[in-house]
C-alpha cells in the first residue's frame, strides 16, 4: 500500500511539474513573438510622415495613422478583434493596450535618451523614432492560482536611417 501511494503522489508531482514546463516554455514563446510584434508595429508606425513636412526637410509622423497601422499589426499578429480583445484561438486572453511614442523634428532636440515607464527600455533617440509597448496581459497558466501571474510587456523601437 505504500509503495501505491507513493507512486500516485510521484505521478501527481510529475504531472505538476510537467504542466509548470509546458506553460511556461509556451509562455516564453509567445513572449518571445510579443517582441516581433513590437519591432513590427513600430516599423509600420513610421511609414506614415507628413508630406508638407518632408518638402520642408523634416520629418514629421502623422500619429492618427501611424496608431492605425500599429493596431492592423496587432489585430494581425496577435489574433485580436478592433477593439484589441483577444479572439479564438489567441494565445492571449485579455485586452492587448499599448503605448505608442513618437520622436520627430517637430517634438524632440536630438540625441534624446528615452526609458519606457513600464519596461525600463532604453533607447538612445538619434534621429526620428517610434517606440511601442505591448502589454498583452496575464500569462495563459493551467495552474494560474499557484503560479505568479507576471504581465508580459515588451518595447522596441525603429528609427529613419539614411534621410
Amino acid at each position: 500500500m505504500k509503495a501505491f501511494l507513493f507512486g500516485i503522489g510521484a505521478f501527481f508531482f510529475g504531472l505538476i511539474v510537467w504542466l509548470f514546463c509546458h506553460d511556461y516554455n509556451l509562455n516564453h514563446m509567445h513572449y518571445n513573438q510579443l517582441k516581433t510584434v513590437a519591432e513590427e508595429a513600430s516599423v509600420a508606425a513610421t511609414l506614415f510622415t507628413e508630406s508638407k513636412a518632408e518638402s520642408e526637410g523634416n520629418i514629421v509622423f502623422n500619429q492618427t495613422e501611424g496608431h492605425k497601422a500599429i493596431k492592423a499589426v496587432l489585430k494581425s499578429m496577435l489574433k485580436t478583434d478592433e477593439n484589441l480583445n483577444p479572439v479564438e484561438g489567441s494565445y492571449w486572453q485579455e485586452k492587448i493596450t499599448y503605448k505608442a511614442y513618437f520622436f520627430d523634428d517637430s517634438n524632440t532636440t536630438y540625441p534624446k535618451s528615452f526609458t519606457d515607464p513600464e519596461t525600463g527600455f532604453k533607447f538612445e533617440v538619434l534621429r526620428p523614432s517610434v517606440v511601442v509597448t505591448i502589454n498583452a496581459g496575464k500569462a495563459r497558466y493551467t495552474m494560474a492560482g499557484i503560479i505568479d501571474d507576471t504581465v508580459n510587456i515588451r518595447s522596441a523601437a525603429h528609427e529613419i536611417v539614411g534621410w
